[in-house]
């Protein structure tokens, strides 16, 4: 059998890929979480000003923590403009770990991970993104990088710190120049300690599954989110409550 493709969900109006069918007729890198696990790094003040994702790539500097080797998940304070709750008029953007050199990435994504705009939308805020890595190297610098995306009047800003540097931004992804600010991060390992997965992540972040559960140990929703065979701003997105009687399922919305 040939190697199995990557998740991609299909596109309606377009005839699937060549081999798309055998993506579920085999195993997928996938990578576990069992709560949220322990902030390793953050900068929590935020300033007054915010930088843009539109026409720009970003950059924060981070460092691991002294036993660090995994990121588990990745919050920051995200937030659109011009964005709707319901309908995708921005497209989804694309969080990536990289290492660092000097205080600026360097090299190809170690990690990264996409999420729509219907999930940032809805969230209070701080943002969780289900970053996930392993093999990192504690106490080292690494950058979390957000890729260019939206337009002039529909885009994603991610808010500054009142830090005065550790950022950075780039026209193309390549040259990067160093900023006068910092950018509002809190990176956590995957040390959580819970017995039932709360996030599932395949693929480097082609696809990922939130859970989150009830009082009895049951599933409470379940948040499903796959990247498209076409590589834009089309995805399959789901999120779905579940209830119960008894402890028996009775619906599912």
């Amino acid at each position: 059998m040939s190697q199995i493709p990557a998740y991609a969900a299909a596109v309606s109006g377009q005839p699937g890929n060549a081999g798309q069918v055998n993506q579920l007729l085999g195993a997928h890198t996938s990578l576990v979480a069992y709560g949220a696990g322990t902030v390793q790094a953050s900068q929590t003040t935020a300033s007054t000003s915010y930088q843009t994702t539109a026409g720009q790539w970003l950059a924060q500097q981070f460092m691991t923590g002294g036993a660090q080797t995994a990121i588990g998940q990745v919050r920051i304070q995200l937030s659109t403009v011009g964005g709707s709750p319901t309908s995708a008029v921005i497209p989804p953007l694309t969080l990536s770990l990289y290492a660092d050199l000097g205080g600026l990435p360097t090299g190809s994504a170690l990690a990264s991970v996409i999420v729509n705009e219907e999930w940032i939308y809805s969230a209070p805020y701080w943002v969780t993104l289900p970053l996930m890595a392993t093999g990192l190297t504690p106490g080292t610098f690494y950058q979390l990088v957000i890729s260019p995306v939206g337009t002039s009047s529909q885009y994603y800003v991610w808010h500054q710190s009142n830090q005065i540097a550790g950022s950075s931004t780039s026209s193309d992804g390549v040259t990067w120049t160093a900023s006068s600010y910092g950018l509002v991060y809190q990176v956590y390992d995957n040390a959580g300690s819970g017995v039932l997965p709360t996030m599932l992540v395949d693929d480097t972040g082609q696809r990922w599954t939130q859970f989150t559960y009830n009082a009895q140990g049951l599933p409470a929703t379940i948040t499903e989110f796959t990247a498209a065979q076409n590589g834009s701003s089309s995805y399959l997105y789901s999120n779905r409550s579940l209830t119960y009687s008894g402890g028996l399922l009775t619906g599912v919305n």
